[in-house]
């Protein structure tokens, strides 16, 4: 797209973004995310997903597929694949296929398919990728996966509480870069939450990512009663003034490559709040396995049950209007530090992206967007 254009397309989308705040209006989804399964293989000290016991059912596949041929879904750009451990469902491989086939009915815009693993089950990872990633491919849809990364050492295991987690993540790696080789449009990076206990480990792991060519989403950790259920496991997770100086440290240094981000959150470590754009419940939705569909991931706001309601009803509800006149002024707003949120937030907003490339030039702005994903979305 020409500057002259990208210009003109952040300046209208804040202009517009500031009058749908205000009246409430829905946007077109550009984002979609849906965990799959509670189900998982860890036990990751951070999160409380999988003590949802084993026996509470996750959705079947029609239901999923269903909800993707709502015509609310047709200006879909991204779909985010989550859970649990979505590779645990022995269907994915038949829901990717599905996505491939079906985009130009239903989701003609798509441009990418993430999924969000813990990297444990190699030889799924492994089998699944290659069966749908040329289907996709041939859609024009990037396949990314993005693997838990908690350090590179013996370390990570003890995060995840599952021994060998390493060993069997690094495997995964090294032959996804191998099948890498092969697929342009598989894309590979590494998500770390950061606590107490990894905090002095920032630099190791990007270096190690670097050193791979995997993209890297670092954040710290998130206390939520809704995603991820982790409330009673604040004091554990509670930073010392220690960890907040070597977080800024990681952020002010040249190895983390988000910009905005690396703002956001040094803004954050200095004031104890969050102030960064948010279009949660305007062009993004997060679906639990469950089916309840929540406008943000971290707050416990439910429009809705896919299994009882339209998608349609569900998005120009009241509640819904209320939600999207409201965020950023929940109090889960103001210590998010969800990156993936901010990202899709980025060119919906306008603004902020603007402010940025402006600040950045536009060299330096075109790698910055190519390196989140935010080309999609122009």
């Amino acid at each position: 797209m020409k500057r002259s254009r990208i210009v003109g397309k952040l300046i209208y989308n804040a202009l517009r973004y500031r009058v749908l705040k205000f009246t409430g209006w829905p946007a077109h989804l550009e984002s979609l995310s849906l965990e799959i399964t509670h189900r998982c293989i860890c036990r990751c000290v951070m999160c409380n997903i999988w003590k949802i016991p084993n026996d509470v059912p996750d959705l079947p596949l029609s239901d999923w597929t269903g909800l993707l041929t709502s015509p609310e879904c047709r200006t879909l750009r991204e779909l985010d694949i989550t859970g649990g451990e979505p590779f645990l469902r022995e269907d994915l491989a038949s829901f990717l296929t599905w996505v491939a086939r079906a985009k130009s009915a239903y989701f003609p815009q798509l441009k990418t398919v993430a999924i969000t693993t813990n990297g444990i089950l190699t030889d799924k990872i492994l089998n699944v990728t290659n069966e749908v990633v040329d289907l996709l491919a041939e859609q024009g849809i990037d396949l990314v996966l993005v693997c838990g990364l908690d350090s590179v050492d013996e370390l990570h295991d003890k995060i995840r509480n599952l021994k060998n987690s390493w060993q069997k993540l690094s495997t995964t790696i090294t032959a996804l870069e191998s099948l890498r080789e092969k697929h342009s449009n598989l894309v590979l990076g590494v998500k770390t939450t950061i606590i107490p206990a990894n905090v002095c480990k920032l630099d190791k792991i990007s270096s190690f990512a670097e050193e791979h060519g995997l993209f890297t989403i670092v954040s710290p950790r998130i206390i939520t009663a809704n995603r991820f259920g982790n409330q009673d496991l604040k004091d554990d997770l509670s930073f010392s003034d220690e960890d907040y100086q070597l977080m800024r440290q990681f952020y002010e240094g040249p190895a983390f490559a988000w910009s905005g981000h690396r703002q956001a959150m040094l803004n954050y470590l200095t004031t104890g709040e969050v102030d960064k754009p948010c279009s949660a419940g305007f062009n993004t939705l997060f679906v639990r396995h469950t089916g309840e569909v929540f406008p943000c991931p971290l707050i416990p706001i439910s429009l809705g049950n896919l299994k009882q309601e339209r998608l349609a009803d569900m998005l120009s509800s009241t509640q819904a209007a209320q939600f999207r006149r409201n965020i950023k002024t929940y109090p889960e707003c103001k210590t998010c530090t969800e990156p993936g949120l901010e990202r899709i937030s980025w060119t919906f907003e306008g603004l902020t992206c603007l402010r940025q490339l402006i600040a950045m030039g536009f060299k330096d702005f075109e790698r910055l967007a190519q390196h989140m994903g935010l080309n999609k979305y122009f």
